[in-house]
């Protein structure tokens, strides 16, 4: 696993993120693998007015 599949503020691994469904802190939504998964769901969405 490479550097960029774990979180370098709180060291939680993106394998943890997706089997858990939980972020070890805030940091862990700029990890790349994550980030794609999030904007796969919210693609074309936008808030509410």
């Amino acid at each position: 696993m490479n550097n960029t599949n774990i979180c370098p503020k709180c060291g939680t691994s993106v394998n943890e993120i997706f089997e858990t469904g939980f972020v070890g802190c805030q940091e862990c939504y700029n990890l790349p693998e994550v980030q794609k998964v999030i904007d796969k769901m919210y693609a074309g969405k936008t808030h509410k007015e």
